[in-house]
């Protein structure tokens, strides 16, 4: 491991201090912790409502974090008023909050950094859970029933209608399957419904529980993480003749939705499980499933019920685990991501230094 010495100084500031949010957990929990084992004097400071308690004197770098959304603008004024040098960034700022210049932003994917590319200096980092790292990869046998899992934000479970519902329901009709839902919500919170796309087979309902999460998962024999919006059943009922030149060239293209901050992050915590993992056909997924060693991507109805077929079989499932988690070893080291996250951040800071050193000439 690559050790950084007399490094800056950086402050996660932040509201809450509760690894049950995912984005606290990774951005700011988790990468504080890599920081300091690669040698970068980092904290994390849970701060009141004002947001005047941090002292700011001796430091370099503060990163705001997630949950201080509501407030970036006013807390990002207060600590530049107070000193005028230090770098300020965020995670993942909404899209639409362009009045504050901020020194560097966080994101989690390139579709994100796109979506974000009005900033100077967008920094690329990945989704790693401390939770899963060093975790022995699942062993698959032969089941009587398939358990197939959804993990995370209750809102992408409406993204099941077409394809995904179809398929699964179809599948079901020649496999005994169960789908797992582990997330934030009850079943009665969520509140999913066949028209949000809710299947029609046998589903247990599980809320998130950092000390049962991992056991939760790898209870489960494949991984689906949708977030894609398909549309092309809504345009094909529209009355409008002329909708293929509007929306495509050909009847066969494939037309969907995906939303701007999109990440291949619940594909990560799967493979470091030994869950094989069938995602939507959300960009960042094609780097981790393109080739079908890792996984598969799908889009359509036949598309996911293919690879829900493949996966039906113990032996390939076992295959795809190991692929995987020897794929996320060689490219997902926390330790590697956080000193180029700190690198991109240090780049950021030279500059700035050369460029106040210029104008002071």
């Amino acid at each position: 491991m690559k050790k950084v010495n007399n490094s800056l100084k950086i402050v996660f500031l932040t509201l809450l201090d509760s690894v049950a949010s995912g984005s606290h957990r990774i951005w700011v929990n988790d990468y504080c912790k890599y920081f300091n084992e690669i040698g970068v004097d980092s904290t994390v400071v849970t701060i009141g409502k004002d947001g005047t308690e941090l002292l700011v004197d001796d430091l370099d770098i503060l990163i705001l974090g997630k949950c201080l959304r509501t407030r970036l603008k006013e807390i990002f004024n207060i600590f530049k008023k107070a000193k005028p040098s230090l770098l300020i960034g965020t995670i993942t700022p909404p899209r639409d909050l362009t009045s504050v210049n901020f020194d560097f932003v966080m994101v989690g994917s390139l579709e994100e950094a796109d979506s974000l590319s009005f900033y100077d200096n967008v920094i690329l980092n990945a989704h790693i859970e401390s939770l899963y790292l060093d975790s022995d990869i699942k062993s698959h046998n032969e089941v009587d029933t398939l358990k197939i899992c959804y993990h995370g934000w209750t809102p992408h479970l409406f993204s099941f209608g077409g394809g995904l519902k179809s398929a699964l329901e179809d599948f079901s009709k020649s496999r005994n399957i169960e789908l797992n839902i582990i997330s934030e919500k009850s079943e009665e919170e969520i509140g999913w419904s066949a028209e949000l796309g809710k299947p029609d087979i046998p589903i247990v309902y599980k809320k998130w529980n950092i000390n049962t999460v991992k056991e939760d998962i790898q209870s489960c024999d494949i991984g689906l993480c949708p977030g894609v919006h398909n549309l092309s059943s809504a345009l094909k009922n529209s009355n409008n003749d002329n909708q293929y030149a509007k929306f495509g060239v050909w009847e066969t293209d494939f037309i969907m939705r995906y939303k701007n901050k999109t990440n291949n992050g619940r594909a990560l915590a799967f493979m470091a499980l030994g869950i094989p993992v069938i995602a939507d056909f959300g960009p960042s997924n094609f780097h981790l499933f393109g080739d079908e060693k890792n996984g598969y991507v799908a889009h359509s109805k036949m598309g996911w019920l293919r690879s829900l077929k493949r996966l039906s079989d113990f032996n390939n499932r076992n295959r795809i685990a190991k692929n995987a988690k020897m794929f996320l070893d060689n490219n997902y080291n926390p330790h590697d991501w956080a000193l180029r996250y700190y690198n991109s951040i240090l780049e950021v800071y030279q500059n700035t230094q050369t460029d106040s050193k210029n104008e002071q000439q």
